[in-house]
């Protein structure tokens, strides 16, 4: 075989690959471990046929197997990596994609929060509201019953003046025969018993006042109750 190239596929063909995981392996690995591990050149260079070989043919030989098997395995694991750095740069571009779509739903999520957080603000702003509403209807509704019990205390107390003063006339007319004395007596007991009359009709008006009072603060109370728990 004294043509080259004839030479070169010869021994292209007998050269052998061998741990792959070598092969692959990330990180430097150097062209001598390569060549003696990963590939069958230490087997050819000692063949028979290479060592029946005179010098300086067999060096020749030696030369082209060394180039040979160092050619195709530096071949086969700039393959292996060209592979692995396309798979890496496909998962780095799957990576920022999934990131593109975390952070749209992060968007997404917080526009919902922040959106419940301006729902809950305006369901307590509505809360404060009705508190407030309700407050001022309680004390509406408890003047506007305190003044109809006052006026109506007022119109009994009317009306028993009325009498008294209706009476104190009829007294007048009935008595004109009895002496000053006795008229003036008369008359001290009558005005003493109305005004009695009168004062106990006034206690028993603002002690149902009083009553209606309380009542309504109980229902106040009974409101605020079940506005909270309906918050």
């Amino acid at each position: 075989m004294n043509d080259s190239k004839e030479l070169f596929d010869y021994w292209h063909q007998q050269v052998r690959l061998k741990n792959r995981e070598t092969v692959a392996a990330p990180g430097h690995v150097d062209t001598p471990t390569l060549r003696h591990t990963c590939t069958n050149y230490d087997t050819l260079r000692t063949q028979p046929e290479v060592l029946r070989l005179e010098e300086p043919q067999r060096s020749r030989v030696i030369a082209v197997i060394k180039y040979e098997c160092t050619a195709q395995v530096l071949q086969r694991r700039a393959g292996i990596l060209k592979d692995r750095v396309a798979d890496l740069q496909s998962t780095t571009h799957d990576l920022e994609q999934d990131k593109t779509k975390f952070k749209q739903l992060i968007r997404a999520l917080q526009e919902i929060i922040f959106g419940k957080d301006q729902d809950i603000q305006k369901l307590q702003n509505r809360i404060s509201i009705l508190e407030a509403e309700n407050e001022a209807l309680v004390a509406e509704a408890e003047g506007s019953k305190a003044y109809t019990e006052l006026l109506k205390a007022f119109e009994a107390l009317k009306r028993d003046y009325q009498k008294v003063a209706k009476r104190r006339q009829e007294l007048a007319k009935n008595n004109q025969s009895l002496g000053g004395r006795v008229a003036h007596t008369n008359r001290f007991r009558n005005q003493r018993d109305a005004a009695r009359a009168a004062v106990a009709e006034l206690r028993q008006q603002l002690a149902q006042t009083a009553t209606e009072n309380q009542r309504l603060r109980q229902e106040n109370k009974t409101l605020q109750s079940e506005l909270a728990r309906l918050r």
